[in-house]
């Protein structure tokens, strides 16, 4: 049994992870088009839960960990809904950055790059 493994997984979890981001985000808009606060607030915590893997091997995780907390925090001391409709939106639009930075998202290249097709 002391035989090395030299075979991988053809399936390959960052094509997944972004699988069940994409299903998350769809969730998230729909939630918030139909005014559905509390349960946009729960699939963006989802999302938050899939990234974190990612963010912990960031550089500037304590950071991204602690603006996050921020906003979980305006969230939840929100009193009426207009202020917790802006809050959930400030999380959503930092979350859909988060997801860039973490490379589970958009990826940008300058124009001027020889590989830019």
């Amino acid at each position: 049994m002391d035989e090395k493994n030299t075979e991988i997984s053809q399936y390959n979890e960052a094509q997944l992870q972004i699988m069940r981001l994409n299903e998350l985000w769809l969730k998230a808009e729909y939630y918030a088009k139909k005014g559905m606060l509390s349960q946009w607030k729960f699939v963006l915590d989802a999302i938050y839960r899939e990234l974190h893997a990612d963010v912990r091997r960031k550089d500037n995780s304590k950071g991204i960990e602690q603006e996050d907390q921020l906003l979980r925090r305006k969230i939840a001391m929100s009193k009426i809904k207009y202020q917790i409709y802006i809050n959930l939106n400030l999380r959503h639009y930092f979350l859909k950055e988060l997801q860039d930075t973490c490379g589970k998202g958009g990826r940008y290249m300058d124009v001027d790059t020889e590989s830019f097709d």
